[in-house]
C-alpha cells in the first residue's frame, strides 16, 4: 500500500531526472534480456561475469528463435489434407512475430532508452520543468514489481492451463510431447522460458508505450494553454517572443517523441502486421471445425489478445496524434494582422509543421497510427474475414459434392 506522505512527496516534486525515473522500467528490461547490461572491464571477475551473460542471453533468445522453428515441424507433420495446417500457421506467425518483437527491440532498447531520458533532461534543460502527473510518478516507481507480478502470474497461468489440456495439445508441441517425466520436464521447461520471456518484453514494451503516451500527452495540453494565452497577450514583443518558444519547444519535444518511438517501432510493426494473418487463419480453422476444443479455446484467447492490444494502441496513436495536432486549431483562428512580422513568421512556421507529415506513431515509414488507421484496419479485417468465410463455404461445399458423387458411383 502507498503511503500518504510518499503520494505528497511525489506531488511536491517539480525537477525530474528522467534516467533516475525510467531507472526501475530499465533495471527489469536489464534482468529479463531486454536492456544491454554494460560490464566494466575494471569490475572483478570481468570474464566470469561476461561468459555468464552471454550464457543467459544465449537461453532466453535461443527459446524465442526455437519457437517459430518448432511450430514448422509441427506443420509438416500433420497432414496436408487434414485442414489443420491453416490455423496452425497461425502459431507459426505469432512466435515468428513475437521472436521479432523481443530481438530488434533488444537493440532498440539498449540503444534509445537511455538517448531518450537524456533528450527529455535537455529538453527540461532549456524549457523548464516537465509536467508529469502521479500516475507517471508511481507507476515509474513501482515498474519492476508491477511487470514481474504481472508476467509470473501469466505465465503460471499459461504453463497450467497447458499441461491441463496436454493431452489436446499432443499435435501442437510436436516434436516435444508430454510422454514419460523427462519429457514432461523438458516441454514444461521450454513452454516456461518461451512464455516468461515472451510475455516479459511485451509487458515492458506496453508499460513503456503507455507512460511515454501520458507524458507527450499532458505536455502537448499544457503547450496548447500556453499558446492560447500568448496569442491573446497585447505587447506584440512579448507576443513574438512567447510565440518563437513554445514553436522551439514543440519541435523539441518532438524530437524526444520520435526517439521513444524508435524504441516502439518493432513492436508495432510485429503487432499489425500478425493481427490479420492470425484472425484470418484461425477464423479458418474454426470454420472448418478441424481443431480440438482445448485448440480452439487456446488459439481463440490468443485472437482476442491481439485484437485488444491493436485496438488500444490504435485508440492510444488517434488520441495522441489529435492532441499533437491541436495547437494547429488554436493557430488558425489567429489574427496574424497586428502582430509583428517576426511573429507571423513563428506562426507560419509552425503551422507549416504541423501541416507537414501526419505527427504520430510512425511503423517503418509504412503507415502512421491516427484516426485513419481504425477505419483502414477495420476494413481489412472484414474484407478478408469475409474472403475466408467464403472460402471455407467452397470448400466444404466441395467436399460434400465429392462425397456424394463417390456415393453415387458405388
Amino acid at each position: 500500500m502507498i503511503s500518504i506522505t510518499y503520494v505528497k512527496e511525489l506531488k511536491q516534486e517539480s525537477h525530474t531526472d528522467f534516467k533516475h525515473l525510467f531507472q526501475p522500467l530499465e533495471q527489469i528490461a536489464k534482468w529479463t534480456g531486454l536492456h544491454s547490461v554494460q560490464i566494466g572491464k575494471e569490475s572483478r571477475f570481468y570474464i566470469v561475469k561476461r561468459v555468464f551473460l552471454w550464457i543467459y542471453l544465449l537461453v532466453i533468445y535461443s527459446a524465442m528463435m526455437l519457437a517459430p522453428v518448432k511450430s514448422v515441424f509441427t506443420i509438416l507433420y500433420n497432414d496436408p489434407d487434414d485442414g489443420r495446417i491453416i490455423p496452425l500457421l497461425s502459431l507459426f506467425v505469432f512466435f515468428l512475430a513475437s521472436a521479432y518483437i523481443s530481438v530488434a527491440s533488444y537493440f532498440s532498447v539498449s540503444k534509445y532508452l537511455s538517448s531518450f531520458c537524456g533528450s527529455l533532461n535537455e529538453h527540461q534543460r532549456l524549457y523548464g520543468n516537465i509536467r508529469i502527473n502521479l500516475f507517471i510518478k508511481i507507476v515509474c516507481k513501482w515498474a519492476n514489481w508491477i511487470v514481474a507480478v504481472f508476467v509470473v502470474a501469466t505465465t503460471v497461468f499459461y504453463s497450467s492451463c497447458t499441461y491441463y489440456m496436454r493431452d489436446d495439445f499432443a499435435d501442437t508441441f510436436r516434436p516435444l510431447s508430454f510422454e514419460g517425466v523427462y519429457n514432461t520436464v523438458l516441454t514444461m521447461s521450454f513452454i516456461s522460458n518461451n512464455g516468461f520471456f515472451l510475455i516479459a518484453h511485451q509487458v515492458i514494451l506496453n508499460v513503456f508505450l503507455i507512460l511515454t503516451f501520458k507524458l507527450f500527452l499532458i505536455q502537448f495540453s499544457q503547450m496548447n494553454e500556453r499558446l492560447e494565452t500568448s496569442l491573446a497577450e497585447k505587447s506584440p514583443s512579448l507576443q513574438e517572443k512567447i510565440i518563437e518558444t513554445i514553436r522551439q519547444e514543440y519541435s523539441s519535444l518532438l524530437a524526444c517523441f520520435e526517439i521513444s518511438n524508435s524504441i516502439i517501432r518493432h513492436y508495432l510493426f510485429a503487432l499489425y502486421a500478425m493481427c490479420i494473418p492470425i484472425v484470418c487463419f484461425l477464423l479458418y480453422g474454426l470454420l472448418r471445425g478441424k481443431l480440438t476444443g482445448s485448440e480452439s479455446l487456446a488459439m481463440t484467447l490468443l485472437v482476442v489478445f491481439i485484437v485488444f492490444f491493436v485496438l488500444v494502441h490504435t485508440i492510444i496513436g488517434a488520441v495522441f496524434s489529435i492532441r499533437a495536432h491541436s495547437p494547429f486549431n488554436v493557430l488558425m483562428k489567429f489574427d496574424i494582422r497586428p502582430i509583428t512580422d517576426k511573429a507571423a513568421r513563428s506562426v507560419l512556421l509552425f503551422v507549416s509543421r504541423l501541416n507537414g507529415p501526419t505527427i504520430g506513431y510512425n511503423v517503418y515509414e509504412l503507415f502512421t497510427l491516427d484516426t485513419n488507421t481504425a477505419l483502414a484496419l477495420t476494413g481489412t479485417l472484414l474484407t478478408y474475414g469475409i474472403v475466408m468465410l467464403q472460402f471455407s463455404e467452397t470448400g466444404s461445399s466441395g467436399n460434400s459434392v465429392c462425397i456424394n458423387n463417390t456415393s453415387i458411383t458405388s
